[in-house]
């Protein structure tokens, strides 16, 4: 969702933030980032770390929808940012479709799309010290926000 705003607020097009926010979700998901490899996807699910970091990512996010309006006001349209944002995170809803269909069912979830398969396909790389990873790319896109903002 962070890379959503930062597209929006230099873009501010809508017809251009949307098809690149959509498409930059999938070169993010290439990159080397935190993920628990377990084989059972159940398993993964309720390993303390992959929750601590769920949890963690959560946070961000509601803490991100609720003060980038306020922060980016007079840069790119409200609308626009948190559009941009859901957009940018909206790949991800095959994980939270995944997740609470095997809380609830308490079976594995089969993925048999070919977007299913290939969005899991792209994420070849996901390991615990991935999450180095994304605090950099965090850390870079709220410089380049903060500098946005001024």
């Amino acid at each position: 969702m962070l890379a959503g705003a930062v597209v929006a607020a230099a873009i501010q097009q809508p017809w251009l933030v949307f098809p690149t926010v959509i498409a930059s979700h999938f070169v993010l998901d290439i990159i080397p980032h935190f993920g628990v490899r377990e084989h059972n996807p159940r398993l993964r699910n309720k390993h303390p770390l992959f929750r601590f970091v769920l949890m963690i990512d959560v946070g961000l996010t509601v803490a991100l929808l609720a003060l980038l309006p306020f922060i980016l006001k007079g840069i790119v349209s409200w609308w626009v940012l948190l559009l941009g944002m859901f957009l940018a995170w909206a790949p991800d809803l095959m994980w939270v479709r995944e997740f609470s269909k095997m809380a609830k069912t308490k079976k594995d979830y089969l993925r048999t799309s070919s977007f299913e398969k290939f969005h899991q396909w792209i994420q070849w790389f996901e390991k615990p010290w991935g999450i180095v990873t994304e605090v950099v790319w965090f850390g870079a896109m709220a410089v380049l926000l903060g500098a946005m903002a001024r």
